[in-house]
């Protein structure tokens, strides 16, 4: 009995030095976390100014080239688009980022990000202390990874965000872009179809798009270039150009799809490279897509 009692002990002895220890480690990596350059990090340490912010998937990160896009407008940008994020995702990211940061006059949405499913959903469980927006969307995909979260804390830093800001740790990620040239072997492939926007991703653009107006800051739709244009495009563009206008019957999706045809100007099918990126953002330039106007007089 005495050694039964002992046992007994000695586990919950252990178990308390497990638990601290993973609180300890995890307070500390968190530190390490929030420093960061990587645009979530900046997004939750707070403190941005930008004018223009820009959101999509990962065709929002390569066709929207941060460097070249304050140097055509002289403005402050932040993108703050990522590899397959949906919109229902880019939503709750940009309540996250006006919550934190200065509104920007002017928000640019990659307009094809409607189309994703959310396979970023898994990466969020590491900025879920940070945001419950964050949380509740990684708990809605993965409970028992969330569960798991709030029992360990160190799991929700096992993840491809963590690398990615331990990477940008003293350099800045808004320079990040494809630099290769689509291959030949793509080039040759006929232009095919592309699937539909899902329609919770269209009702997250919809609160965006809402939101946006009431804070009095400026929003465009934009769909970038693809190589070639897929076949079923303009019903895409007219799927999302319906939509919106429920939130703003004033607002329109720019389509933009077709305004780089070079094939060198592609990294791949779908993404510009850094020249195809410079290439189209002259063009919204001059289009004056960036074109920021004063508030309407009251």
């Amino acid at each position: 009995m005495a050694g039964r009692r002992r046992a007994l002990i000695w586990f919950a002895a252990l178990l308390a030095l497990v638990c601290a220890g993973d609180r300890i480690l995890a307070w500390a990596l968190d530190q390490v976390l929030v420093r960061s350059q990587f645009r979530f990090s900046r997004l939750y340490r707070g403190g941005n100014d930008a004018g223009i912010v820009i959101l999509g998937d990962s065709r929002g990160v390569h066709s929207f080239y941060q460097p070249e896009i304050e140097k055509l407008t002289g403005l402050r940008t932040f993108n703050l688009s990522y590899n397959s994020m949906s919109t229902r995702i880019a939503e709750a990211v940009l309540r996250d980022y006006l919550d934190h940061n200065r509104a920007p006059r002017l928000v640019v949405i990659e307009a094809t990000c409607t189309i994703p499913e959310g396979a970023l959903a898994g990466e969020l469980r590491t900025y879920a202390s940070f945001s419950p927006r964050l949380a509740a969307l990684y708990a809605e995909g993965h409970p028992d990874g969330a569960l798991m979260g709030r029992l360990f804390h160190l799991f929700s830093l096992n993840s491809e965000f963590y690398l990615e800001a331990l990477h940008y740790w003293n350099q800045s990620d808004q320079d990040w872009i494809n630099r290769s040239t689509m291959p030949a072997s793509l080039r040759t492939e006929p232009p095919g179809g592309w699937a539909q926007p899902r329609p919770e991703n269209v009702e997250a653009l919809n609160r965006i798009v809402t939101l946006l107006r009431q804070r009095g800051i400026e929003v465009r739709l934009v769909i970038a270039p693809y190589w070639p244009v897929p076949v079923n495009m303009p019903a895409i563009a007219n799927a999302i150009d319906v939509s919106v206008r429920r939130a703003d019957p004033q607002l329109h999706v720019l389509n933009y799809a077709g305004a780089v045809s070079d094939p060198e100007e592609f990294a791949d099918r779908v993404h510009l490279n850094e020249r195809g990126s410079v290439a189209l953002l002259e063009i919204l330039q001059r289009d004056g897509v960036f074109a920021i106007h004063p508030p309407a007089p009251r």
